[in-house]
């Protein structure tokens, strides 16, 4: 049976009865998506693109009084980062061009969670890139980005978000991103897989 450009069976040779496209015709390229509007930050961090300016955490959807704050409970929050081999598996599945080897060994690393936003990522000191949490390593998992998400205050604890990351950012179900520019809350052992390898586990101490 003839398949249009578009992908649909038609009992037609000529025409899809579908979509009445010719069958020879070329498919129909997908729109470009719309390019993120830029805008400055008011702390004085120009060329943002994103919902939270990556350098602050200021939220451009909130006005000034409505800005989170770091959480004031008695509840001490961290985060521990490891190397989760199942999730590196999954990740090389989905992935031909994956050059990351799993690391042998990681040192235990954590992370206390302070401030009213903290930038998760990987430092480039030469493009001023500092993260909060700098996931640089050694080892390095070259698959997180510079600046890949943040994790700020969400009702007495934190939530994370994912700053329009290129291999996006999971919180407990590795097959499903969630969605950049929106707040995710979390829960003490919530897990954030980012990377090829990389999970962040949330504990209140």
């Amino acid at each position: 049976m003839p398949t249009c450009p578009q992908g649909h069976d038609s009992t037609d040779p000529a025409e899809c009865d579908v979509c009445g496209r010719p069958i020879g015709a070329r498919p129909v390229p997908a729109p470009e998506p719309d390019p993120l509007p830029v805008w400055d930050c008011r702390n004085g961090h120009p060329g943002q693109t994103g919902r939270f300016c990556e350098v602050c955490g200021h939220d451009s959807h909130l006005a000034d009084d409505q800005q989170p704050v770091a959480p004031t409970a008695a509840a001490t929050w961290s985060i521990t980062v490891a190397a989760d081999r199942a999730y590196y598996d999954e990740t090389k599945s989905g992935s031909t061009d994956l050059r990351i080897e799993f690391p042998r060994f990681i040192p235990p690393r954590r992370f206390p969670l302070t401030g009213a936003a903290l930038v998760v990522g990987r430092a480039d000191p030469t493009r001023g890139i500092r993260p909060d949490i700098d996931l640089t390593g050694p080892p390095e998992d070259r698959a997180i980005g510079r600046s890949h998400a943040m994790l700020v205050p969400h009702e007495g604890g934190w939530a994370v978000v994912d700053l329009h990351s290129t291999n996006h950012t999971f919180v407990n179900d590795i097959h499903t991103p969630i969605p950049p520019d929106h707040p995710v809350p979390l829960s003490a052992g919530d897990r954030v897989y980012l990377g090829a390898w990389t999970v962040l586990t949330l504990h209140t101490d």
